[in-house]
């Protein structure tokens, strides 16, 4: 579909995972290293290939999303990124509300050992995560300098100086990277200078993306993260090109230009991933419907004291 479109689509496997070379580093300098690598590649080949070598965006689901934030934060060859159920704040995915997040080492643990190398540091840093909320005058200085050089947030000011445009996309059930954490992000980035477009769908961790991507899209009802992000490519690297059809796009609600709306948040839907989804989109957040109301405590509306035993409490507006 992509090649259909004009693309030239260059997939690559990050270090340690499957038959790639090296250890599994969480998207470390070596894994931003191995990206601009790539890019280089495809400038040595660029006329055999018929590519663009000035037109080039990053896209990744997963692991893949935060590399792709991280390797378009540090080499502007990059001129725009989609991240599909990726991070912004390493720190937040491990521990969000000082609470280490078990789930997501279980899966990253698992899975590195089963389809590919982990470097031993990274079980070294989760038990010293662990070990800080144990004892909270644990050192975390390392695990702290750990966690923000693989975090695209910290390098927002990289990005965003050159408004690169950027394409986030989390799923309202992910327990790996929560949607609240993707919200983060793109306040985050947007607010730094970036042109941000979120996407927040149902499901639990890649639901939205996985289906298409591994050919079984079919099975389900079409879900539109791929068109969407197809739509982005096409927006920023190939603009007076007609964009791609946007795929099903019933009940769409809410205030938001004629164009692409900043945000869009999908409906829940008794039926799931078996239905078509609906949409509600907004141009900013937050949004111009939300109104701010201020709440003072005031006098009981319903007689209290001793004898009658409490009541509710008014307030004033």
């Amino acid at each position: 579909e992509w090649a259909a479109a004009g693309y030239v689509v260059l997939h690559y496997q990050a270090r340690g995972w499957f038959n790639s070379e090296g250890l599994i580093e969480v998207a470390g300098p070596a894994d931003v290293a191995d990206a601009s690598a790539v890019l280089d590649e495809v400038g040595k080949r660029a006329a055999e290939w018929r590519a663009d070598a000035e037109a080039i965006g990053m896209v990744g689901v997963s692991y893949g999303g935060g590399l792709a934030l991280l390797g378009a934060a540090h080499d502007a060859r990059v001129k725009c990124a989609a991240s599909l159920s990726g991070w912004g704040n390493l720190t937040r995915a491990l521990a969000g509300q000082a609470a280490p997040n078990q789930v997501w080492f279980d899966i990253l643990m698992s899975t590195s050992i089963l389809v590919g190398r982990p470097d031993p540091q990274i079980h070294a840093m989760w038990e010293s995560l662990v070990s800080a909320v144990v004892d909270p005058a644990a050192n975390v200085d390392p695990l702290l300098a750990w966690a923000e050089e693989r975090s695209p947030e910290a390098f927002a000011a990289k990005m965003c100086g050159r408004r690169l445009p950027v394409l986030v996309s989390n799923n309202a059930q992910d327990e790996l990277f929560v949607s609240d954490a993707a919200l983060m992000l793109r306040q985050t980035l947007h607010g730094a200078g970036c042109r941000v477009q979120l996407l927040l769908n149902q499901g639990v961790h890649a639901m939205a993306e996985l289906p298409s991507l591994a050919g079984i899209g079919g099975l389900v009802a079409h879900q539109p993260v791929w068109d969407e992000t197809l739509r982005f490519m096409q927006a920023h690297l190939r603009p007076s090109k007609e964009p791609p059809p946007a795929g099903p796009q019933q009940g769409e609600v809410g205030h938001h230009p004629p164009s692409r709306p900043a945000i869009r948040f999908q409906l829940r839907s008794p039926e799931g991933i078996f239905v078509a989804p609906r949409f509600v989109s907004y141009d900013r957040w937050p949004p111009r419907e939300q109104e701010a109301v201020s709440l003072r405590l005031g006098q009981p509306l319903l007689g209290g004291g001793a004898a009658g035993g409490g009541g509710a409490t008014g307030g004033e507006v």
